[in-house]
């Protein structure tokens, strides 16, 4: 009788485990770094990034040389100022320095800030496209960035094609 149940325990497992095992997987593979720099759309972000921010960079460029002539014309004439013109050229130097260190960490944080709320909206955009490529390919599971996987299962291009007419 223990035997019986042990042959009818172990094919109800068999049973269970063989459909399981059998059932097909499909699996896809997506190249994220391709996918974020073949994109239209982080083409797009970087062209606004530079709009939005090439003006200040010039100012603070045209900003830091004007302080680095000034210093250095303060440098060679300190000696033949008076005390008092010294003091104050050195003051104001000093000032416009931490000025000039004020707005070039200002202008690098919203850079950052921006370049995140624009990286963000590119991720999400392209993680919809990607679900949405998966959906229609009937893929379980999708990998991004594998050590290696064949050509046939990567959708990178499929994705790319569908961003492209995602303009």
């Amino acid at each position: 009788m223990k035997q019986i149940t042990t042959i009818l325990a172990l094919l109800i497992a068999g049973a269970a485990w063989s459909s399981t095992a059998f059932a097909e997987v499909r699996i896809a593979t997506i190249q994220s770094q391709r996918l974020i720099k073949e994109s239209p759309q982080y083409k797009k972000m970087e062209a606004q990034m530079k709009a939005d921010f090439e003006r200040r960079a010039k100012e603070l460029e045209q900003d830091g040389k004007s302080l680095s002539e000034d210093l250095q014309e303060f440098k060679r004439n300190a000696d033949v100022m008076s005390a008092a013109e010294r003091a104050r050229t050195e003051k104001d130097l000093n000032t416009r320095r931490i000025d000039f260190n004020y707005a070039e960490r200002k202008f690098r944080e919203d850079v950052a800030a921006r370049e995140q709320e624009l990286a963000q909206k590119l991720m999400n955009q392209i993680s919809e496209v990607i679900e949405a490529v998966a959906k229609e390919g009937n893929y379980d599971l999708v990998l991004q960035d594998p050590v290696f996987a064949s050509d046939a299962v990567d959708v990178t291009g499929a994705v790319l094609s569908r961003l492209e007419a995602a303009k």
